[in-house]
């Protein structure tokens, strides 16, 4: 499987924003920055009953005040009736399985399993399945929902899910050969795991050249994997601090950071 990153509007429409779309309500300002996901290649989205299971496990990702807001239609998940629509957000990743007549097979939740435990499947340990809510603005800038809070949801299908290959970007193939910049930190730590559990293990130089053979997101962060341990390749702890340390980069920033990270 491969990560892609789902785009942005101003990558893939001549436009800022959706909301500067001929026919669109000039009474929007900003819209939820929403990915359809299709059940068949072809299209189609679905629309799901969640049981309670499911929805506790929306209650467990969320805040009490995002847990309302997510919950009451036309929120953006669910709209038009209790159901949750098949969709995303942009900024957000998702794990491809194949690819089929122009669109992405990617990895979701299933309808009929048990959900997970959110302490374990979250935002920041499984941003592939848990994914954030992003706002577009009219000028292109990507904020929060429902006054600035950090809102989750999962996604999830009843069968195999797609997405247009327009609508991605993917994670550079591995093995990626990657250079550390030098204009960016005096040097990088090394860790033995991703993320904030890992402990620092040594250092990687300006201009020093390594490949890397894994991938870890977290978050809004991404982790690679060198020969010496794991780096950060994407960091992005508060808005406006996204940073990459080496050659490797992408055009579509992430979500923005949950206030409560770092």
């Amino acid at each position: 499987m491969r990560y892609a990153r789902l785009l942005h509007d101003y990558h893939w429409m001549k436009y800022k924003s959706r909301t500067v779309t001929p026919g669109w309500a000039r009474s929007m300002p900003s819209a939820p920055e929403t990915v359809p996901l299709f059940k068949s290649p072809k299209g189609g989205k679905d629309d799901l009953k969640l049981g309670p299971a499911w929805t506790a496990y929306i209650k467990g990702l969320n805040s009490g005040a995002a847990y309302k807001f997510i919950m009451s239609p036309p929120a953006g998940w669910f709209n038009k009736n209790t159901n949750a629509d098949t969709l995303s957000f942009a900024g957000n990743i998702v794990q491809v399985k194949g690819i089929q007549n122009g669109s992405a097979l990617v990895d979701t939740f299933n309808l009929e399993d048990s959900p997970p435990d959110p302490a374990r499947f979250n935002f920041e340990s499984r941003p592939d399945l848990v994914h954030k809510f992003t706002v577009i603005t009219k000028q292109g800038n990507i904020v929060n929902p429902a006054d600035g809070k950090d809102v989750y949801i999962f996604v999830i299908g009843r069968r195999q899910m797609y997405i247009p290959l327009n609508r991605l970007e993917f994670f550079p193939t591995l093995p990626a050969e990657i250079t550390i910049k030098s204009t960016t930190v005096p040097w990088l730590l090394v860790k033995d795991a991703p993320g904030s559990v890992g402990r620092v293990i040594g250092r990687v130089l300006p201009l020093q050249k390594f490949t890397v053979e894994e991938y870890a997101p977290q978050g809004t962060y991404v982790w690679g994997r060198i020969k010496k341990g794991w780096i950060a390749l994407c960091w992005y702890p508060k808005v406006g601090t996204l940073r990459y340390f080496t050659s490797w980069q992408m055009k579509t920033i992430p979500t923005l950071p949950p206030k409560n990270v770092t």
